[in-house]
């Protein structure tokens, strides 16, 4: 049962309410259910449902007698969610949950629907998945109906064998299929999904056959499995015709809507840059590097190289990375906006920032990037611009309060945290958060009990995880003629950060191995990757690794530069989604192919000519 703080953020019940319900006074209404009648106060449901709200202002029967007759629910649950209205108590179980949901459902009651929908959220299964899925579809509740779909999409290869599957209405089972987020490997899996549905009453479902096969993403069938479809899918329907259209990799990828989640493979690529001095200087090796990096199989290889700068800005959205601006070695600074496409591996400048930044922040959130802060000719900046990557076009968003460089950058829910970091104008690590609210075009300040700089982040599911840094419990003030990181000492304390700046002390996150900063961190299938860095002044060029619940980091068995390799400073780690090697080679010919685009609802001669053999 949810109590306190959590439970006055979702009712705002009083003690007079509760008063009010034990007497059973100023009740004014009756509801009925089964052979039971509640009193209530038409008043407090009235504010509280639309539901009721329109029975007691309708001017009908029950809104002059003030009685209710609800049919179909049953008596119990109906006690449960009045006892809530006037208490602000409930306590879903297994047992009750759904009956709860359907009841609130039914009635309009928002409150209690947000605590049944978490409780069921909380309580996802493989065994529940899809009956919950169906409830939300049948209640139109888009809470649980996103927590479902993206759930049975992340399982949907365990789900095809399970009892409920041929129970889904052809609506239903139409929004899966046409997901993004299905964790498919190959879109035959798709086919044969839809193909078991029909088949399971093949009598009454047949005919909804060409429905499902326009969620079907025919571009991304190999032409062997395009042929085996089209023999197929004629059997059953030989008015089928199926229309055919010339298309190379690029078309077939758009004629498809892109690839489903599964189709991807994630990959750690690492953005490894020599040092500032030596790009003024001439001196060492002077190659930008990326690397992409399987930490399963230790598969490493390069990406195509971009023009030489130090310190851009870097960040991914999907299957796309995005470097930003930098500083050349004749010590200009760039305004540059590229694209790297993992599915086309090849790079694509976009248009470019207002402002040319370096040693600035590069943050995705919401389909947008975020440029924030840096240094360039005229000095730091504490100016900020995002940029749409569906418009293509840059913006500009409030200026921070104050100039920050080397914070530890994170998005979590729909807001961008700058933990700590480099406070420029008072040459002192800043004790604080910078927090932008996106909707809102808004910054605020968080103090924080710590001084921190030079820290890695990354968002996860229960808050920002931070990961070491230069680190002291100490208020600090300026120095004069010394750097700051000079007295602040490198840490290898990391701890997990929850919404408004507060430091969880529920979820432990165990320390580094080592001290260390200015390291890179991203996450790769659930667990957390810590990538180089530096310790006691030195570039380090070990991999740790650690998943939320163990209590230790691990060593990965390669160090970063890997057998004959040159160490490089990491700038960032990122996690890039990338196409399997069979997906990939599809989408990359450049000749020709025939491939499925589309339905056609005319009786002809038969199918369109088959795919040619691979």
């Amino acid at each position: 049962m949810l109590q306190g703080k959590e439970l006055a953020q979702l009712f705002p019940s009083t003690p007079g309410l509760k008063r009010l319900h034990h007497a059973q006074e100023l009740c004014n209404a009756t509801l009925v259910a089964g052979e039971k009648r509640f009193s209530c106060n038409r008043a407090l449901l009235a504010s509280l449902s639309p539901y009721f709200h329109a029975v007691f202002t309708s001017g009908f029967k029950e809104s002059r007698d003030g009685e209710v007759l609800l049919q179909g629910v049953d008596p119990s649950i109906l006690q449960s969610l009045l006892t809530y209205l006037y208490t602000g108590e409930l306590a879903p179980s297994p047992e009750t949950a759904e009956d709860l949901f359907t009841a609130a459902s039914r009635l309009q009651l928002q409150p209690a629907l947000e605590l049944i929908n978490r409780y069921l959220k909380e309580r996802l299964s493989v065994e529940n998945c899809l009956r919950l899925y169906m409830l939300a579809h049948d209640h139109n509740s888009a809470t649980l109906l996103h927590a479902t779909l993206r759930y049975l999409s992340l399982h949907f290869d365990s789900l095809l064998e399970h009892k409920d599957f041929p129970c889904l209405d052809l609506g239903a089972l139409s929004s899966i299929l046409s997901s993004d987020r299905l964790a498919v490997a190959s879109e035959m899996d798709v086919y044969r999904a839809l193909r078991c549905w029909v088949m399971a009453e093949p009598a009454e479902r047949l005919p909804a056959l060409r429905v499902l096969l326009q969620d079907l993403r025919f571009p991304l069938l190999t032409p062997a499995e395009a042929a085996e479809v089209l023999a197929e899918v004629v059997t059953f329907d030989p008015q089928l015709e199926l229309q055919w259209e010339d298309v190379d990799g690029a078309g077939r990828l758009q004629a498809s809507g892109g690839l489903r989640q599964g189709m991807y493979q994630e990959r750690i690529v690492c953005i490894k840059v020599p040092r500032l001095r030596d790009i003024i200087s001439g001196n060492g090796d002077m190659d930008c590097y990326m690397e992409c990096m399987d930490p399963g199989t230790g598969m490493r290889a390069t990406l195509p190289p971009l023009e030489l700068v130090a310190l851009p800005g870097c960040t991914t959205l999907g299957h796309k990375l995005y470097l930003s601006g930098g500083k050349f070695s004749d010590g200009s600074y760039s305004r540059a906006l590229h694209e790297y496409d993992a599915l086309a591996d090849r790079w694509t400048p976009l248009p470019a920032m207002s402002t040319a930044r370096s040693v600035h922040m590069l943050l995705t959130c919401k389909r947008k990037l975020f440029a924030l802060s840096g240094w360039n000719e005229s000095g730091p900046l504490a100016s900020a611009e995002s940029f749409d990557t569906a418009q293509q076009t840059w913006s500009p968003m409030a200026s921070l309060p104050l100039i920050l460089r080397f914070s530890a950058p994170a998005p979590f829910r729909n807001k961008l945290y700058l933990i700590g970091g480099d406070a420029d104008s008072e040459e002192v690590a800043y004790q604080g958060i910078l927090v932008y609210d996106i909707p809102s075009d808004t910054w605020t300040q968080v103090p924080l009990e710590f001084s921190l700089y030079g820290a890695a982040a990354l968002a996860m599911d229960a808050g920002v995880c931070v990961i070491g840094g230069f680190f002291s419990g100490k208020v600090l003030h300026p120095y004069p003629n010394r750097r700051f990181s000079q007295l602040l000492p490198c840490t290898q304390q990391c701890f997990l950060m929850q919404e408004a700046g507060v430091v969880s002390k529920g979820i432990t996150v165990p320390p580094l191995p080592l001290p260390l900063a200015f390291a890179g961190a991203t996450h790769w299938q659930g667990t957390v990757y810590v990538i180089g860095g530096v310790c006691a002044s030195r570039t380090h060029d070990a991999i740790y690794h650690w998943k939320p619940g163990e209590e230790a980091w691990t060593q990965y068995p390669e160090n970063l530069t890997g057998p004959g390799g040159i160490l490089r400073r990491v700038l960032k780690c990122v996690t890039l989604k990338v196409a399997g090697p069979e997906l990939k080679a599809l989408l990359q010919e450049t000749s020709a192919s025939r491939v499925a685009v589309g339905l056609s609802d005319q009786g002809g001669d038969g199918p369109g000519p088959l795919p040619p053999s691979p």
